[in-house]
């Protein structure tokens, strides 16, 4: 009798199944691995021994575990199914499937298995993947004839059997046999072997596969397979095994069954959609599947009628018929693709050996090799647009829709520091983008409009982040794939740039909102000032001249923190005149030894001459203790203090540097923003305001810094005078002398703040004056009614009448008159216009009953002096 091993390999099945290129394996309805070819192993990467029992499940990406088990379980529902799917190897390569799945039915019509064939068909080759069965289908037919599952809860020692293991053993549906029970079920010179395995594979977790006898309820002997595998929880402990019960009995007893399993084959071959045919060693075909026999024009009756090459005479000469030969004459197998032209088609070819003669599958590629012919002038028509993509100055990049680069320019290269080599392949989410969830919404917008464009932060090589203005776009290949192709350009300098305006913009704003708050606070001022001195003066009780004196030094200290409000928001607009840098260090040296903690070493660095500097002494030495102040603060518990001086290309170089905490970036890059601070108590305006002087005396502020290494901060002034140098001790400023009396002169005031008017006017009277005060249209009127005044004092900013044209009328119809001007405000283009060509004096508010009358004192003299000059013409 013929065994079905025999027939089997009679038919050539073994070479088709184990010789087959493509992967063949047979998977249970759970979804795990019952046999496999050579071709299977050596595609999942995965060792025979171990893909046996393994869930096929294990093997797939993430992405396609879903879809691909929705195919498998229609397919064990009796549908044939074809699907892609990618799988992951051990090495952690990703490979892309054509996969068909066949169901495989027992004898009663159910599914008992699946038959799988799968194909790598890379990037391009998106063609049908083909398929063929050998003896090993027979086998794990007649394997899955009797089949059924079990699982050993191994924690609680709970045996589950499926309902078809009851119906296999003759059992009713109930309790399951345990320990010694179920070891009985066994014939007794198998106890010992089951024992082993079942223990390896529960303690040691070995996979179970094990061949063994069992009795019937009916008492006749069962030969069966039992294959398992051990399941662990995170820990790696095992938790459960599970396994499969296979009856083999009946495909060694019953030659139905290799019928059957014979017609299944047939009908499995048929499905795969190539053709498969075997040939003898006299060249005559002895089996052909429907698409060999359809693809030949011949009939099944016929196939052995005539030999290969009269069926087929265009093969001989084709590089088929080398193959065909080297398999039959020297057992090698081997592959061509040619095109037939007898068929207009391209086709594949595999040649395999066997016992009996050779294998032949016969794949139709024309799809995939107009594919290749497709991808291969794209290529061409890429590398011939390559040089003038490279040459774009922008970033230009197209990418396929899950984001892996595809080309990359040398623009890109350029902007981003990264080299083609290493970008082509990545994802360009996981390449530029520190926050994926910006990539993520644009290319959500991209995929629903089919462009987008817009500005995304994207990173560089070396860290640093650009601003990207990205223009996007969908593009549909003539293959059909859409990929994206994208243009980015670096606007960073142009954004940069851009805030640099606005920033400078809302400081103009901030600094005209903070002068005219100013000139407010210096007109409520100036009556405080000169209230408090007026009462001083008379006040005999030493604690209230104590309380005058504090209310005078706060409002003082008001003043001087409104002159920085009015310095940062206007800029210096002083007085221009040549300044002794040696005498202003040698000044500054003496104000910090009588302020500077004794912790603090003063160090004053600088030449005994230096060149003179146009500008105002009183501003520069502002800015000089703003930044020792500010070098003191940032030294709390001492250190050393510098200040340096020195000439340098006509120029002279100051700095002031401390050994303190230093600063951050961030913080550096905001120290000249006005009111940001990083004191408790500081205003914010110190440094601002001493940049706005430098600026105005030709200069800027430069800081140098390091975290836990100090700051140095100076500025380098145009010279503009001789050398100029103090040889002895430092020169002191001398009080200004007591103004003369008024001896009956006749002032005007002109003022809208009635309070300001009648303290200036109650501080003249007291020195003699005779004084009148007025607001700026009734002043105008005065002056229209021919009244003459030795002086006339004007607020500069009045409603209705401004106080510089109140100094034109005077200039041009009373040119003997002297003109103060007053304002809370630095002196603007009129006021200046008003000193510089009329004569006119400044006193900025708020000042003092003596800064009133020196002021005063001097108009009137200088106003003298013009009258004899003019007299001795």
């Amino acid at each position: 009798m013929t065994t079905p091993s025999e027939a089997l390999r009679l038919h050539g099945l073994d070479a088709l199944f184990h010789g087959h290129p493509d992967g063949v394996c047979v998977v249970d309805t759970a979804g795990t691995f019952v046999d496999s070819n050579s071709a299977l192993v050596e595609l999942t990467g995965y060792p025979a021994d171990q893909l046996i029992g393994m869930p096929f499940s294990r093997l797939l990406h993430p992405d396609s575990v879903d879809p691909t088990l929705a195919y498998f379980h229609q397919a064990v529902a009796g549908e044939n199914r074809r699907y892609v799917t990618r799988i992951v190897t051990p090495d952690g390569t990703v490979r892309l499937l054509d996969v068909t799945l066949i169901p495989l039915r027992g004898d009663d019509g159910e599914v008992a298995a699946v038959l799988a064939i799968a194909r790598d068909i890379g990037d391009v080759e998106r063609a049908a993947a083909a398929a063929a069965g050998n003896e090993a289908l027979v086998r794990m037919a007649a394997r899955i004839a009797g089949f059924a599952g079990w699982f050993i809860d191994v924690e609680s020692g709970r045996i589950e059997w499926s309902d078809e293991l009851f119906r296999l053993l003759g059992m009713q549906q109930g309790r399951v046999p345990v320990d010694a029970e179920a070891l009985e079920l066994f014939e007794t010179e198998d106890h010992r072997s089951v024992w082993t395995a079942f223990e390896r594979t529960i303690i040691h977790g070995d996979p179970l596969d094990l061949h063994a006898t069992v009795r019937h309820a009916s008492g006749r002997r069962m030969h069966v397979h039992l294959v398992g595998e051990a399941e662990r929880d995170e820990t790696g402990r095992i938790v459960r095994v599970h396994g499969a019960f296979h009856d083999v009995t009946t495909f060694v007893r019953h030659r139905e069954e290799q019928r059957a399993m014979a017609r299944l084959l047939r009908d499995s071959l048929d499905q795969v959609h190539d053709a498969i045919g075997f040939v003898d060693r006299g060249w005559r075909f002895t089996f052909a599947n429907s698409w060999a026999l359809q693809l030949a024009g011949i009939d099944e009756a016929n196939l052995r009628d005539r030999t290969l090459w009269e069926m087929l005479p265009t093969a001989q000469g084709s590089p088929f018929e080398s193959i065909y030969r080297d398999a039959m004459d020297r057992g090698v197998a081997g592959s061509a693709r040619a095109f037939a032209a007898d068929w207009g088609c391209w086709f594949e070819v595999d040649a395999h050996p066997t016992e009996e003669g050779i294998a032949i599958i016969v794949r139709d590629v024309t799809e995939d090799q107009r594919a290749r012919e497709k991808l291969d002038e794209y290529t061409r028509q890429v590398e011939a647009q390559a040089a003038l993509l490279d040459a774009a100055r922008d970033a230009i990049i197209v990418r396929d829709l899950e984001g892996v680069v595809r080309y990359w320019n040398g623009g890109a290269e350029t902007i981003y520091g990264i080299p083609a080599s290493q970008a082509v392949g990545r994802s360009i989410r996981d390449l530029l983008y520190d926050d994926p969830a910006q990539f993520d919404a644009a290319d959500a917008a991209l995929r629903r409009d089919g462009y987008w464009v817009g500005e995304l932060r994207q990173n560089r090589a070396d860290g640093s982040v650009l601003v990207a203005d990205c223009r996007w776009q969908l593009s549909r290949g003539a293959d059909g794939q859409v990929t994206v192709f994208a243009v980015n350009s670096d606007i960073t300098q142009h954004r940069r740039e851009q805030e640099q305006r606005i920033r400078t913009q809302r400081l103009e704003s901030l600094g005209t909102l903070a002068g005219g708050i100013a000139h407010d606070l210096n007109n409520v001022l100036t009556p405080i000032l000169m209230s408090v001195q007026l009462l001083r003066q008379d006040e005999d009780d030493p604690r209230r001249r104590d309380m005058l004196d504090a209310l005078d030094a706060a409002a003082q200290r008001g003043a001087a923190m409104i002159r920085q409000v009015l310095s940062f928001a206007r800029g210096s607009q002083g007085r221009r005149a040549p300044v002794d840098v040696v005498a202003l260090l040698r000044e500054l040296a003496r104000f910090c030894r009588e302020t500077l903690p004794a912790s603090i070493d003063l160090r004053v660095e600088a030449p005994d001459r230096l060149p003179s500097v146009s500008g105002d002494d009183t501003e520069l030495f502002q800015v000089l203790v703003n930044l020792v102040t500010n070098a003191r603060d940032a030294m709390p518990d001492g250190g050393t203090l510098f200040v340096r001086a020195g000439e340098c290309d006509g120029s002279v170089r100051l700095e002031v540097s401390d050994s303190g905490h230093g600063m951050d970036d961030a913080t550096a890059g905001r120290i000249l923003e006005p009111f940001f601070t990083t004191k408790e108590t500081g205003t914010g305006l110190g440094l601002p305001t001493s940049a706005a002087i430098v600026k105005a005396h030709g200069g800027d502020l430069e800081v140098r810094t390091t975290p836990g290494e100090g700051t140095t901060i100076g500025f380098t002034l145009p010279a503009d005078g001789p050398t100029l140098g103090a040889a002895g001790g430092w020169p002191r400023r001398e009080p200004a002398p007591d103004p003369a009396a008024g001896r009956g002169r006749r002032v005007l005031v002109v003022d809208d703040e009635a309070a300001i008017g009648e303290l200036v006017r109650q501080t003249l009277d007291q020195r003699g004056f005779v004084t009148e005060v007025a607001q700026g249209a009734e002043a105008l009127e005065l002056l229209e009614q021919g009244r003459s005044y030795d002086a006339v004092l004007t607020d500069v900013m009045m409603p209705g009448v401004q106080g510089d044209a109140i100094a034109r009328r005077l200039a041009a119809d009373h040119p003997q008159t002297a003109v103060v001007l007053m304002s809370g405000m630095l002196p603007g283009p009129g006021a200046r216009a008003a000193v510089e060509r009329d004569g006119a004096h400044f006193l900025a508010k708020p000042f003092t009953p003596a800064a009133l009358l020196a002021t005063l004192d001097a108009a009137l003299a200088g106003r003298a002096s013009t009258a004899a000059t003019a007299a001795e013409w």
